[in-house]
């Protein structure tokens, strides 16, 4: 190999690892299927964006939306276009697209990082069964178009750095700037490999700096120009991701919630690692000194996660999950209808989690503390770009007005590899391992199931009564059916009443005739039930149509 070329590995350990991809995927389909002319969560606003540019050619972004996201609109007109016009279903398509591709990415990033193939493989498929990955892969959200470019882009970037490869740097670089223009986040990730070739070549490397850096600075440059002198900056992002956040941080208990939100992040972390962790503690042939210190370590972490779970459970008697949005007791997904959903998930199984969670969260931070402790040992390796990267998004990630437990899926990759780089995994371990990710994946699409049935219930519900002579604006059919259908026109009017401050003012601007709720409510006259099933898994619940009290 020439010095400044970069080369792939073999063709065919990377074509057997797709061909076990597109087997979860299609098993994904045949149990939950992502067919549905309805929104997820707050994936309105995006379809919204997609729709105005089909119809208009002009790139509008909602005013709900904080993150950037222009590639995500012009990917998801893309396959818009493709199925003939705007559905919700094209869209839901180009997620899990660029979902199946992320899977891939990270295999090869974990390859590039010197992980043997079936270690990287058992952390990319401990990806693919997250809970909180299936569940965005089924929304037009922009968490996964974001984490796959982010990963491609650590891909080169570590081939850059690792063959010294200008034309990988600049590949990287490519990845880096879309990484940006899904999410602000994006950011971080040329300043990460900028560092990392300023430390490998002990000078300043203008030429590879600028590889690495230009075409994301443009993009950001560009972005920042547009959106500030040209398109506006959206409501949403002036008051959620600045206004608030800056009123975060500048909170006298500012410290105390970063240290809050690193204990439970860990927690999480641990969970989420759990099929590599396991399998890798079947497989471990640590040096004794090396043993020793990090078992040390894991002992502090282990009783700090100790006393903050048993804390809690003594304080609210409930298990895990701790974090909101994605994962709940009730369901998985934004619960966004009035009244308690019942729990199809048995109580003990997050009461296990519960369990669990501090010893894998220790072993997390016993390697997160571990690579930190001995930064200089790490020296200019090329993993260094994927840890500035996640110790960046850490920094940004600290001082938001939420923590959703999705946000933490950006340093997966990185607690992957952490664990993975211990050694070799062996059979017992593999097996093990992959057994994990068989009970996630188990959970993942039961709950998925549950929860795509439910929406299509909720929303036939809706279009009966609007054709039935009903306004969309007279129905609280939970946050996205308003969303989807008042937004646009309730901000304004939100906005003239002195409420520009309030995020959800906009939610009550019109009297509702209706309420979709999970359970009936106190006050509230039952106009109809509406019973839903799940396919596949054989399992019927119902929501209910509701007329609120005369006033």
């Amino acid at each position: 190999m020439h010095k400044g070329q970069f080369t792939i590995h073999k063709w065919w350990p990377g074509g057997l690892v797709a061909l076990a991809f597109v087997i979860l995927y299609a098993l994904w389909f045949s149990l939950v299927s992502p067919q549905g002319e309805f929104p997820l969560n707050d994936d309105w606003a995006y379809a919204w964006s997609v729709r105005h540019l089909l119809q208009t050619g002009e790139l509008r972004i909602s005013e709900w939306i904080s993150a950037t996201v222009v590639f995500q609109i012009y990917w998801g007109a893309l396959f818009a276009q493709l199925a003939g016009g705007f559905s919700f279903t094209a869209l839901r398509w180009s997620t899990l697209v660029m979902s199946f591709v992320g899977c891939l990415a990270l295999y090869d990033l974990l390859r590039q990082l010197d992980i043997p193939a079936p270690s990287a493989l058992l952390g990319a498929l401990t990806y693919a069964v997250n809970p909180i990955y299936v569940y965005l892969s089924y929304t037009f959200m922009t968490d996964v178009f974001y984490l796959t470019p982010m990963m491609l882009s650590l891909s080169f970037y570590v081939r850059g750095v690792k063959q010294e490869s200008e034309q990988a740097l600049v590949i990287g670089s490519i990845f880096a700037a879309l990484s940006y223009l899904s999410r602000q986040l994006g950011a971080t990730l040329p300043l990460a490999a900028g560092l990392v070739v300023l430390l490998k070549e002990r000078r300043f490397d203008w030429r590879r700096m600028l590889m690495a850096s230009l075409l994301p600075t443009l993009a950001f440059t560009g972005h920042t120009i547009w959106l500030r002198y040209f398109h506006g900056i959206p409501w949403g992002l002036e008051l959620n991701a600045v206004q608030n956040s800056f009123k975060v941080f500048f909170q006298p208990t500012m410290p105390i919630n970063i240290f809050w939100r690193l204990l439970l992040g860990m927690l999480y972390m641990g969970m989420f690692t759990l099929p590599v962790m396991v399998a890798a503690a079947l497989s471990l042939s640590l040096e004794r000194m090396r043993l020793i210190w990090l078992s040390k370590i894991f002992g502090a972490w282990l009783t700090a996660l100790g006393v903050l779970v048993v804390a809690i459970t003594f304080l609210t008697g409930t298990p895990m999950p701790y974090l909101a949005n994605v994962i709940n007791r009730e369901g998985i997904g934004a619960l966004t209808l009035g009244g308690e959903k019942t729990p199809i998930t048995p109580e003990w199984v997050f009461w296990l989690v519960t369990i669990v969670s501090p010893v894998a969260g220790a072993a997390q931070g016993a390697l997160w503390t571990d690579m930190l402790l001995n930064a200089r040992r790490e020296g200019p390796h090329p993993a260094v770009v994927m840890f500035i990267a996640s110790l960046l998004m850490a920094a940004l990630t600290a001082i938001i007005v939420f923590m959703w437990d999705e946000y933490l899926l950006v340093f997966i990759p990185a607690g992957l590899y952490l664990v993975l780089r211990l050694g070799p995994i062996n059979l017992r371990g593999w097996i093990a391992g992959l057994a994990i990710c068989a009970a996630m994946l188990a959970y993942s699409l039961y709950e998925m199931a549950d929860h795509m049935a439910w929406n299509t219930a909720r929303w036939a519900a809706g279009e009966k009564l609007v054709a039935g002579g009903v306004s969309p604006e007279a129905i609280d059919g939970g946050f996205e059916w308003v969303g989807w259908y008042e937004f646009e026109t309730a901000l304004p009017v939100a906005i003239a009443r002195g409420q520009s401050e309030s995020l959800f003012a906009w939610q009550t601007v019109t009297p509702d005739q209706y309420k979709f709720t999970f359970e009936p409510l106190a006050g509230y006259t039952i106009f109809q039930s509406v019973v839903y099933r799940v396919p596949v898994f054989d399992r019927e619940a119902e929501i209910y149509v509701l007329q609120p009290p005369e006033p």
